[in-house]
């Protein structure tokens, strides 16, 4: 009977993480078109799915790879790193007058939090990249002194 109920306990727990996996892939796919991060949604879908699939796990392993392959190129470059605070600051300021007034189309609370939340990855993405960057030709300098 424990066996059973274990079977159980698996398999609702499968189902959810499907579930909640799928809706917030949904979301990613959704914001993929409209103002918001999309493609950090559609990562964090991955994680969800990760907890019960190896695919998602694999794949995973992949995009975490190359996410942090182009924040680092991004923070190595100056201008790069110029344009994406510039980025990110405009989000978060159009998503405030998109939430706020009626002035321009789609405005709506919403579609100014869906802004306000993409220019709000956009800035912490930039700022950890930089951050690991620096990390990163720390190490590197304490390795060419030894």
């Amino acid at each position: 009977m424990l066996a059973d109920v274990k079977d159980l306990a698996r398999m609702l727990r499968r189902i959810a993480v499907t579930v909640v996996g799928t809706v917030i892939l949904a979301v990613g796919v959704v914001l993929l078109v409209a103002p918001g991060p999309g493609l950090v949604v559609i990562a964090l879908a991955l994680a969800v799915f990760a907890i019960e699939y190896r695919w998602a796990r694999r794949h995973l392993a992949t995009v975490q790879a190359r996410a942090r392959s182009a924040a680092l190129k991004t923070a190595a470059s100056r201008v790069a790193t110029a344009c994406a605070v510039l980025f990110g600051v405009a989000a978060v300021g159009l998503g405030v007058v998109l939430a706020c007034t009626d002035l321009l189309p789609l405005s709506g609370a919403g579609t100014g939090a869906g802004a306000a939340v993409g220019g709000l990855t956009v800035l912490v993405t930039t700022a950890y990249s930089v951050r690991e960057l620096r990390r990163a030709e720390k190490t590197g300098e304490n390795e060419d002194a030894d």
